[in-house]
């Protein structure tokens, strides 16, 4: 399944992609999204009800079914659903997706539940796809806008990334118990944010780019910009003291706000709003073996949200050096990376800087900005970032960081 192939045919086979005949703007989303605390003990009810399942596939990483698996147990037998479980192995790759679709085959399964982060959250929705039932997400974590989207990204089994698998349908449930988000570590959270503030950047850079394409390859809607705005002010008004209901392990009216845009805003606003430089850089990061070693998803947005404003602003975009500077002094306020030290790449690596680039350059999103991307724009922003975002860790200090990186 290919979405340019739905929506733009024509344009989606153009390089760069871009809108072609009668290309539509395009909006997706969850058939149902469900956020609180204690919700792991309805899932039950949730599926039975919602979907008519009597027999479900359980994919649940191995902490999951440690803290959660007995009050999932109990929700499902309380409605009469019956499960098959089977443990996530830690990689969203292909080899991954593949062993649990062939070990479910025969099942004759009502839907399949995905317990955990996004990695196992993705790999779920690519089983569930493969097997041709509903997808259920069950969120553990609000680390990244996975859980809602109608994509999976793919990594090799040593965790280099491949490319995203995309569906015709969203995750028909997505729940997440705040309770379970309250207690997981700070640092997950913390990585969201990067994930999450980087959506409204990147759809208004592909709203505003007539020639840009959401990642349903199809023109963003204003829903999806608007959703994408939200996203922002929420992160900007609510994260200082949702991270003060982590510390104390207790859901919060912030932490509620957060959650919801780190999961269903963020995840709503990328794929019908749009992703350009900054994910590509991301990405590209993820094929550095220090930076992969060491780092979340969400860190390596962030330092790809500061490399896209670094790049807009060298071209001339009026805001971009503004946002810069907002951006970059909320994420030392709330510890995520503002510099290539704090991600563990080294700018002297000339193998690892080239390698970065080229796998930049290839994601077609790259190239949604309104001006030519070519490697020399990518290495100098990235450069340019790094310098900039250093000036912001003198000026307002590396103590959240370090809270989080060094305990």
């Amino acid at each position: 399944y290919n979405h340019g192939q739905v929506y733009n045919p024509t344009g989606s086979s153009m390089v760069p992609k871009q809108p072609g005949h009668n290309c539509p703007s395009c909006f997706v989303s969850p058939g149902h999204y469900l956020q609180g605390p204690g919700l792991i003990r309805s899932v039950g009810r949730y599926v039975s009800k919602l979907l008519g399942a009597d027999k479900v596939g359980i994919f649940i990483t191995p902490g999951n079914a440690r803290r959660n698996g007995e009050a999932l147990d109990a929700s499902l037998a309380e409605h009469g659903v019956s499960a098959e479980y089977v443990e996530f192995l830690g990689i969203c790759s292909g080899e991954e997706v593949d062993r649990v679709s062939e070990l479910w085959e025969h099942e004759k399964l009502g839907a399949v539940l995905a317990v955990g982060g996004g990695s196992c959250n993705d790999a779920g929705k690519h089983v569930a796809h493969n097997l041709g039932v509903p997808s259920v997400v069950v969120s553990t974590l609000a680390a990244t806008d996975a859980p809602c989207s109608a994509l999976t990204i793919l990594y090799t089994p040593e965790g280099g990334y491949v490319g995203g698998a995309v569906f015709p349908q969203s995750p028909n449930i997505v729940i997440v118990d705040t309770d379970i988000v309250a207690k997981a570590p700070k640092r997950t959270l913390v990585s969201g944010l990067g994930d999450a503030m980087s959506t409204f950047y990147e759809a208004r850079t592909c709203y505003n780019n007539p020639q840009a394409l959401s990642m349903l390859e199809a023109r963003p809607t204003a829903t999806a910009f608007a959703i994408a705005e939200l996203c922002a002010k929420s992160l900007y008004q609510f994260a200082d003291d949702a991270l003060v209901a982590v510390d104390e392990k207790q859901p919060s009216h912030a932490l509620e706000r957060v959650v919801e845009a780190n999961t269903l805003l963020s995840g709503l606003g990328f794929e019908s709003g749009g992703l350009a430089a900054s994910h590509a850089v991301a990405q590209a990061l993820s094929w550095v073996p220090s930076v992969h070693a060491k780092h979340q998803h969400g860190e390596m947005v962030a330092i790809g949200l500061l490399t896209m404003l670094a790049m807009e602003a060298q071209a001339g975009m009026s805001r971009a050096a503004g946002d810069f500077e907002e951006v970059g002094r909320f994420f030392a306020k709330v510890g995520l990376p503002v510099c290539l030290d704090q991600v563990h790449f080294d700018p002297a690596d000339s193998q690892s800087v080239e390698t970065f680039v080229s796998v930049a350059l290839d994601q077609w999103f790259c190239h949604n900005e309104p001006f030519a991307v070519d490697a020399e724009t990518i290495r100098d922003a990235l450069f340019r970032a790094d310098k900039l975002g250093r000036g912001i860790m003198a000026s307002e200090g590396d103590s959240a960081y370090r809270a989080i990186h060094e305990p």
